[in-house]
């Protein structure tokens, strides 16, 4: 279990996000949002949808591990969910506001947690046991790979994390978030 204090820090991150992504995308250009240097990754755009898409996603999971014994979690294809959602014609400024509200929604869950349910557990079909803690902790940091990728390319960075984990393993388009879907 977490300490309070780190516990209050990773709400702090999680808390901050929207207002991240927002501040580093402010005045990017349409061609800087459908850029995509690495052909094996999402655009800006696609990124921003993605992470519009995963808040319903993360606040599944952890409503089910609230208050179910041990749910089953079902992973998904990323890619696929990109084609299907259409991220490479959606409109910045809605999915900018989808992600601030999910994450509103996903904060209220959070901080409304006892101290012991920090610690419920699910079973993610992709990588096992996870608990409301490590969700959590894996949120921030699927948060952090995604604002690192924002911040590289608008500096005009062409560097990526290596295509590794599941999707990688599937051949799936594009890879995102290694190894957890």
């Amino acid at each position: 279990m977490l300490p309070h204090k780190s516990r209050h820090y990773l709400l702090q991150g999680l808390t901050g996000t929207p207002d991240v992504v927002d501040q580093l995308l402010r005045g990017a250009s349409r061609d800087m949002l459908d850029r995509r240097p690495d052909p094996a990754r999402f655009t800006l755009r696609e990124v921003v949808c993605h992470l519009a898409d995963w808040e319903g996603v993360w606040l599944e999971r952890l409503s089910a591990m609230r208050t179910r014994d041990n749910p089953a979690l079902q992973g998904y294809d990323e890619g696929q969910w990109a084609l299907d959602h259409d991220y490479a014609h959606a409109d910045m400024a809605e999915q900018q506001a989808r992600f601030r509200a999910g994450r509103a929604e996903l904060m209220a869950l959070l901080e409304s947690l006892a101290p012991e349910e920090w610690e419920r557990a699910g079973c993610h079909s992709e990588i096992g046991p996870v608990t409301i803690e490590s969700l959590a902790v894996l949120v921030l940091g699927h948060d952090g790979y995604h604002t690192r990728q924002i911040a590289q390319w608008i500096a005009g960075g062409q560097r990526s994390a290596p295509r590794t984990g599941i999707g990688a393993q599937r051949g799936a388009w594009p890879v995102e978030s290694p190894g957890f879907s």
